[in-house]
């Protein structure tokens, strides 16, 4: 666990008590390691149902945030979940502005514990965030270095053990840069930038901005992509050193790794790269290569569920959106694609389909984007079938595309859609997917 102990020093910290706003993963760890320091803290929820974690730790329930002194606060620590200030700023944001009481992260928190010999490594981007920060930490470790990832992947910040020269891998999400003023890594990434998340900032213009944040004034900024807004971003990079590539020229071959496919984990492959290179300066590309070869991939992105001679089985459920998907579409051929969900943007489905229509063999449609689905499926002449629930989909794909009999086809489950019609999250819907796939497989080969 993160010692916090710099805050029974600090003449900003000192002596207030400390609030925490949401008690998901990252709230309990934050409340955890405050709990260590013998520091009076409160706690709100939306959730009332948290509450006796909450106090079982210590920590003090606020019943009405209204009747509330946040002026008495050293922050207010606020869960990435939480609106900051679009569409409309949560109410307990709106009280501690009107004080000016400061609203941080556990990511920010994290950055002002850390003094010693660690090394800190920030990955944002749309898409690609939690595979890079995994690879990452993986190719590290089989270098022979202490590396851990966390943040939005594996355990919360504050939760990791604080160990001198170890890696700190951080997959960050532009959330949770809106609430790190300070905190500024040593390495700093950018993967791609694509409008998303703009109700929750506004614009594309504060989206950037957000993600912006962590490359002023760290040691080194690395972008890896040339997108439109990448490069907006990269106007307002003040770094020590800026390490601006494409995956066009990274030095080693990407090829013959099924984990790894596709131009996007080209991408992510690139960004490792340079990261580990900055850290091992002395690296050999031979040594970087062979860590990728063991590399598993992650559950939910285009992870391989099983193969045979005719299909093959692609479970993708973390493409939450168009741009996500696009990547899958790009990386396979003769595609059954299993999509839908609730749409964050309808209008990018038609230059999705338009774009890979070729590689699209036909659609099988779930969940309540549906029917946006089938118009833009309709308009660019592409095979569609409605199914409702994702079971239905799964099944009619597999007919089909056995009745098709062409060789390597592929079952691809990427939604382009979030899950929250039919599944709690993206995780539970490829869980879903995996054991629907795991059912049909075995009635197959029986």
């Amino acid at each position: 666990m993160i010692n916090l102990s710099f805050l029974l020093n600090d003449s900003k910290f000192v002596g207030k008590p400390v609030m925490i706003m949401g008690l998901a993963r990252s709230g309990i760890a934050a409340l955890r390691a405050l709990q260590l320091q013998d520091i009076e803290i409160f706690v709100f929820d939306d959730d009332p149902n948290t509450r006796k974690a909450a106090e079982e730790l210590g920590a003090i329930w606020v019943d009405n945030i209204e009747d509330f002194d946040f002026s008495a606060l050293a922050f207010l620590l606020l869960a990435p979940g939480v609106p900051l200030y679009a569409p409309k700023p949560h109410r307990i944001c709106e009280l501690a502005n009107k004080v000016n009481c400061p609203i941080i992260s556990d990511i920010e928190l994290f950055g002002l514990a850390k003094k010693n010999n660690s090394i800190i490594v920030g990955i944002t981007g749309t898409n690609g965030k939690s595979t890079t920060t995994a690879l990452c930490e993986h190719v590290l470790r089989e270098l022979g270095k202490d590396a851990i990832c966390c943040g939005n992947i594996g355990v919360p910040v504050l939760a990791v053990n604080d160990n001198q020269n170890t890696i700190y891998i951080l997959e960050i999400s532009s959330f949770q840069l809106d609430l790190c003023p300070s905190f500024r890594p040593d390495i700093s990434v950018v993967l791609n930038i694509t409008p998303d998340h703009l109700d929750r900032h506004g614009s594309i213009q504060r989206y950037i901005e957000a993600k912006a944040t962590m490359f002023d004034g760290c040691n080194t900024a690395i972008i890896v992509s040339n997108d439109k807004y990448s490069k907006k971003l990269l106007k307002l990079v003040v770094a020590q050193n800026t390490i601006l590539t494409t995956q066009k020229e990274l030095p080693i071959p990407t090829e013959g790794l099924p984990q790894l496919a596709g131009s996007h984990n080209a991408q992510n492959i690139t960004a490792v790269y340079h990261i580990c290179k900055t850290i091992i300066p002395d690296m050999k590309d031979s040594d970087f290569r062979a860590a990728l070869e063991n590399f598993t991939g992650l559950p939910h992105r285009q992870e391989i569920i099983t193969s045979n001679q005719q299909l093959l089985f692609i479970n993708d459920s973390k493409a939450t959106n168009a741009d996500a998907s696009a990547v899958a579409l790009d990386t396979y051929k003769n595609i059954y694609w299993i999509a839908g969900g609730i749409a964050k943007a309808p209008e990018e489905f038609d230059k999705l389909i338009n774009k890979y229509k070729a590689n699209i063999k036909h659609a099988f449609l779930i969940g309540a984007a549906a029917k946006d689905l089938e118009y833009y499926l309709k308009k660019h002449k592409v095979g569609f079938t409605q199914c409702e629930i994702l079971e239905n989909a799964t099944i009619k794909a597999v007919k089909t595309a056995k009745q098709d009999g062409l060789d390597g086809a592929t079952i691809l489950f990427s939604p382009a859609c979030a899950s929250f019609d039919q599944f709690q999250n993206f995780e539970k819907r490829g869980d879903a997917f995996r054991d629907i796939v795991k059912k049909l497989t075995q009635r197959i080969s029986a």
